[in-house]
């Protein structure tokens, strides 16, 4: 286990995690069709995309309900200086129940001692209420970019958060 809140563990994505991990993109049809001009998902995609940030440093995990041990949502991360945050998404079942925030103050709490600041890229054409929640949890913008992701250009800005060392 990577770290743990109140309600949830947050540990790195098996093999064995693949189905559930499928189904939580599969129920954010929004966000497929707005990131990949796409309704679904399938296996060979997710297999490329985990082995694809494997091989860049990036942390794929899996984020279970301690009450249920269903897995509620994923969340993909790096690490360096900085901790890039490139994506926290919960099933789509799950919305709403406070697992998107309770799961960030505890990457928060985990990353504190380890990196200055967080850096999260936030498609600007897609979801208001996204970028609205990175604004609550302290995320400031800082700069307009185009953010690629699988093969389609996307306009986004660059959001960051300094942690105290």
């Amino acid at each position: 286990m990577i770290f743990e809140t109140l309600n949830t563990y947050v540990d790195f994505v098996e093999d064995i995690d693949f189905k559930d991990i499928l189904d939580i993109y599969n129920s954010n049809k929004e966000f497929l069709k707005a990131h990949m001009d796409k309704e679904k998902v399938d296996i060979k995609w997710l297999e490329f995309e985990i082995n694809e940030m494997k091989k860049i440093g990036f942390y794929s995990c899996k984020i279970k309900d301690k009450n249920t041990l269903e897995t509620v949502g994923l969340l993909d991360f790096g690490m360096k200086e900085e901790c890039y945050l490139s994506l926290l998404m919960i099933h789509n079942e799950y919305k709403n129940k406070g697992y998107g925030k309770e799961v960030y103050k505890g990457l928060e709490e985990y990353l504190n001692d380890k990196v200055s600041s967080i850096r999260i890229d936030v498609v600007t054409d897609y979801n208001k209420d996204v970028l609205k929640f990175w604004k609550l949890n302290g995320f400031e913008v800082k700069d307009e970019i185009k953010l690629n992701w699988a093969g389609k250009d996307l306009p986004a800005v660059l959001m960051k958060k300094y942690l105290i060392l």
